[in-house]
């Protein structure tokens, strides 16, 4: 009876640490398809996965994209296949399929003709709680360049975004990986966490880093293609941290006051802070201030009254971000 009990215990345990480790990403692995890709700009083949960068005009992200979607239903084609297609030769991190973007060209000051893909999330993200992402990159064959930034951003509404040359899309993205990724070969696991603010519902990943910072690399790769950098992306997974929860310090030990407030806040934590962001509702960085202590006075002068976050990161590498108030 005793060693029923037990492994009843560890039944429900793994039953309940399989609840919890729910992928939030649909068709992560893009095997899911509406119809095989026939040509190169059709992301959104891919079921749930769009573009939401597109040039002007009323074409839907549903009917116009530039953002690719390879996959080996269709193998005789092969500017869209897989493993072999117009970018280079690459099998699936797992399946048949993935996407490809161009996350960084060096026209128009190298922030031109950018690539995204987003997706609509299974629910709602929950304020206070600490999720995962994690994905896989590879280098394209035919990539001209190698970079150092993968972001991924997210946001309560769609993030559409129209400019006549596809122009980096001007947001600041909660997750930002900064490391090289130049392998042709294998698939490179791309981590990140963060703490969701409430109401987030839509994931885009790609490039919002200006073209300066992207440590753009020429590879020796003569043959052009439209995008310049050109990457893989595979086995999209975000779920909640079962493990460390709810973030116990943005309740216990992190303070931010007060709030509302006219012209300052103060910020108080049991934690060396080592960079505060003040940010609008469309997550563009208004203020930006460097720390190195527990404790800090931020002015807010200039800023209008309305709703804004502020997003403190710890030297740990942690981040937390609140809503305030400014009200005059």
């Amino acid at each position: 009876m005793k060693n029923q009990v037990i492994w009843l215990g560890v039944f429900f345990s793994c039953q309940l640490g399989i609840i919890n480790a729910q992928n939030l990403v649909p068709n992560g692995s893009f095997e899911n398809y509406s119809q095989c890709p026939t040509t190169s700009n059709q992301i959104y083949y891919a079921i749930g996965w769009f573009q939401p960068h597109k040039y002007p005009g009323n074409n839907s992200v549903n009917q116009s994209s530039s953002s690719d979607y390879f996959n080996a239903c269709y193998p005789l084609n092969s500017g869209t296949g897989v493993p072999s297609n117009g970018f280079g030769f690459q099998t699936g991190k797992t399946g048949n399929a993935y996407i490809g973007i161009g996350p960084y060209t060096n026209y128009v000051n190298e922030n031109a003709y950018r690539e995204y893909a987003e997706v609509m999330l299974e629910k709602e993200l929950v304020a206070n709680k600490k999720y995962n992402l994690k994905y896989f990159i590879s280098m394209a064959n035919l990539s001209r360049y190698s970079i150092t930034k993968f972001d991924a951003y997210f946001s309560n509404d769609s993030l559409l975004y129209t400019s006549p040359n596809l122009y980096k899309i001007p947001v600041n993205p909660q997750i930002q990986f900064n490391g090289r990724i130049d392998d042709t070969l294998n698939w490179v696991e791309v981590t990140g966490n963060f703490i969701a603010v409430g109401g987030e519902r839509f994931l885009t990943l790609g490039n919002f880093h200006d073209g300066y910072l992207c440590d753009s690399l020429r590879t020796n790769v003569s043959t052009f293609i439209c995008c310049s950098a050109y990457y893989y992306i595979d086995d999209v997974s975000l779920e909640e941290d079962t493990i460390t929860g709810i973030n116990e310090m943005s309740n216990t030990d992190f303070n931010l006051y007060p709030n509302p407030t006219s012209s300052k806040i103060r910020v108080s934590s049991m934690q060396r802070l080592r960079l505060i962001k003040v940010l609008d509702l469309q997550r563009k960085e208004i203020k930006q201030f460097t720390l190195n202590g527990k404790n800090a006075e931020i002015e807010l002068l200039g800023l209008e009254n309305g709703i804004y976050f502020v997003e403190c990161s710890f030297i740990g590498g942690e981040t937390i971000t609140k809503k305030i108030v400014v009200q005059h």
